[in-house]
């Protein structure tokens, strides 16, 4: 995954231990690794893979040249540079790292906008598809909580034929593990941890003011 989290947190009530206004919510740092390539698995889903990493290739790129820089500090940094309404068109920074055709990527606010959003839709496919028996209601569970707010008439339509071309539950199942038990075990365990991550995340960007969407109880939520 691209992130990582300090130290642990869970997304729950705490009786005792609130946030103040003087609290620093703990920093999420990138790694070079990219995200998993579930898109991969999904016939159709090409335009969601290129957008999730193209976003996932940025934040590698900007904390390459930011080294020890946490993704709130990077985004800080921008907002004193320009306005977030710039920010969100996707405003490119003269002094950005290049992308692969020499050219400054974009900056990080939208990246990790877009990318926070892509995960969101990856988490509720996961969680939906441990009950659920076809692969196409996962999918549609996952784009109906996540990004599909944010689309457009065109584009909603384009990820409708993506739905319909997914495969069968046990084909996707079969591509991530030998066995279904063991596929099930791993998104268990993963969930938690990229949940952990975008409840830090996912605080920080609506208090900026750039998260302004609606997500399903559980994400986004302040530890």
């Amino acid at each position: 995954w691209p992130m990582r989290p300090s130290r642990s947190s869970r997304c729950r009530r705490r009786p005792v231990a609130r946030r103040t206004p003087h609290s620093v919510p703990r920093p999420i740092r990138v790694r070079s690794s990219p995200p998993p390539q579930i898109f991969d698995l999904i016939k159709g889903m090409g335009i969601a893979k290129s957008d999730m990493m193209g976003n996932a290739d940025v934040l590698k790129r900007q904390a390459e040249a930011n080294p020890g820089a946490s993704v709130q500090e990077l985004i800080k940094k921008e907002l004193e540079q320009a306005d977030l309404k710039k920010l969100l068109k996707g405003h490119e920074f003269k002094d950005a790292p290049l992308d692969d055709k020499g050219k400054p990527v974009q900056n990080v606010c939208v990246s990790m906008l877009w990318l926070q959003r892509a995960l969101i839709f990856i988490c509720v496919l996961l969680e939906t598809l441990q009950t659920e028996p076809k692969l196409k209601t996962a999918v549609d569970a996952g784009y109906a909580a996540s990004i599909k707010q944010h689309h457009g008439f065109v584009v909603k339509g384009v990820f409708a034929a993506a739905s319909n071309a997914a495969p069968s539950k046990e084909k996707f199942v079969g591509l991530l593990a030998d066995e279904e038990e063991a596929a099930m075990s791993a998104i268990t365990e993963m969930l938690p941890v990229v949940k952990e991550i975008l409840n830090i995340l996912g605080p920080f960007m609506k208090e900026i003011g750039a998260e302004t969407g609606n997500y399903p109880p559980g994400y986004l939520c302040a530890a």
